[in-house]
């Protein structure tokens, strides 16, 4: 029964730990010049070749950030899947997003993806006993209530942490005015990644007034 006991908390802890995930920002930056902006339209653009994956992540910052009244849209809402314009010369692209009404570009590159393999240290667990209502100072009483502090033995999970940078450029100069590298601790899904990346980030860029929302007052 108590083998039993340690298999299914070993089992729980497992669990819990892989839906722990989040993300932090590490780092930022900010142009001197860059001053509180309202965007009247931003582009938002992963760039990576996995086209689930960057479309997952756009779609996600997007719907967080529209929900906060920042007026942007994903970039493969818009653009083709090879994403030609990307590769094109540099007054093409300006010529395009301001032709599109685009006033700025928030990027999203991978930096890094580490793995890795951590130990879980062991723990006990303790059943608090009484001389006078427990073992009564006799060892052989003293024995089995002792006996119900059990060791539960450390175990080994894998650890995933997702390294991004995040820049926000201005489409008309086409000047980075902020940047920012985050870290995402085992998500266990694309899902997970993305909400837990997007919702950080945008919260982010609005404490620090990056980027001022369409609907905040003047």
């Amino acid at each position: 029964m108590k083998y039993l006991t340690l298999i299914v908390t070993a089992v729980l802890a497992s669990i819990i730990l892989s839906g722990c995930y989040s993300t932090s920002i590490d780092a930022s930056w900010r142009a001197e010049a860059a001053q509180p902006r309202n965007y009247k339209k931003l582009l938002v653009i992963g760039m990576s070749t996995n086209v689930a994956a960057r479309a997952t992540v756009e779609d996600e910052m997007v719907y967080f950030m529209r929900l906060k009244g920042i007026n942007a849209v994903s970039a493969s809402s818009i653009l083709p899947p090879d994403r030609s314009i990307v590769s094109a010369p540099h007054d093409v692209q300006q010529k395009k997003l301001i032709e599109d009404g685009f006033d700025g570009v928030l990027a999203i590159s991978l930096v890094e993806k580490k793995e890795a393999t951590k130990y879980v240290q062991g723990t006990n667990t303790y059943a608090p006993t009484s001389y006078y209502g427990g073992y009564y100072g006799s060892f052989y009483s003293y024995y089995p209530y002792m006996y119900s502090n059990v060791y539960q033995p450390g175990y080994y999970v894998n650890s995933e942490t997702i390294v991004l940078q995040t820049g926000l450029f201005d489409v008309q100069s086409g000047d980075l005015l902020w940047s920012a590298q985050s870290e995402t601790t085992d998500p266990g899904s694309l899902d997970n990644f993305a909400n837990s990346y997007a919702r950080s980030m945008v919260t982010h860029l609005l404490k620090r007034k990056i980027i001022v929302p369409n609907n905040a007052k003047k």
